[in-house]
């Protein structure tokens, strides 16, 4: 007698498409912070036999005998075995971090420009699922820059440093930040990124984006008075405010 075994079950990297993915062999989904992947593969057959109402087990009756076979054409007889997926596989893809620096560092003026600037770029991540290569490429998509006061912008960029813009100092820029009284404030961004898994045949866009911490940097704002006195500091060392 000839047995036909069907996996129904994620046998190779390249099977975790749509179809798998609609049986439920394998999915990819998006907690918020990483990418998770997970995939199953068979085990051994299934159960044996169904379940009362009662909660007691009951055999399947046995099956009848096959027909013999007595056609010239006749390949003989068979029978279908399911195996069931019995082992699972994860595997977490997540984001590199990026760096967020504050110009000028760490300290700024009442009412003046301070410039943040967080560099993130297009990356990949690989991995294994049942030892089949994955990888996962991460695509930035917009920036959220939260300045520790009550305030916060979405920017489509990570900003420019003053110098890469050409300009001076306490210069305003898409991502500045001008503080209306002095203390110590957390400033921090987030940065939220597509996703797309890739089993060896081609990119499977991952639903929804992920918000990764760019980091944070602690900010010293002062106030500066002014004064009008007849002489500077180098000429007179002792003045007020030297």
């Amino acid at each position: 007698m000839l047995t036909i075994l069907i996996f129904a079950a994620l046998t190779s990297a390249t099977a975790c498409n749509s179809n798998a993915q609609a049986a439920g062999l394998c999915s990819i989904s998006n907690t918020g912070s990483s990418v998770e992947i997970g995939a199953t593969r068979p085990g051994g057959s299934g159960g044996s036999g169904g379940s009362r109402g009662d909660g007691g087990d009951t055999e399947a009756a046995p099956a009848s005998p096959p027909p013999a076979c007595t056609d010239s054409l006749c390949r003989g007889n068979y029978s279908v075995v399911v195996l069931q997926p019995t082992l699972t596989d994860v595997a977490s893809f997540a984001p590199a971090s990026a760096p967020f620096v504050d110009e000028p560092d760490g300290v700024g003026i009442v009412g003046m420009p301070m410039n943040f600037v967080t560099t993130a770029g297009v990356h990949e991540q690989a991995g294994t699922l049942f030892d089949l290569p994955v990888t996962v490429r991460f695509t930035p998509t917009s920036y959220r820059f939260i300045y520790g006061d009550g305030t916060s912008r979405d920017s489509a960029t990570g900003g420019r440093t003053w110098a890469e813009l050409g300009r001076a100092q306490f210069s305003a820029t898409d991502t500045s930040h001008a503080y209306a009284a002095r203390g110590t404030y957390t400033a921090t961004a987030t940065v939220r990124y597509a996703a797309q898994a890739n089993f060896g045949n081609g990119w499977i866009d991952v639903p929804g984006l992920l918000e990764i911490p760019a980091g944070a940097t602690t900010l010293q704002i002062v106030d500066v008075k002014t004064a009008l006195v007849d002489k500077t500091c180098l000429e007179n060392p002792r003045g007020p405010g030297c």
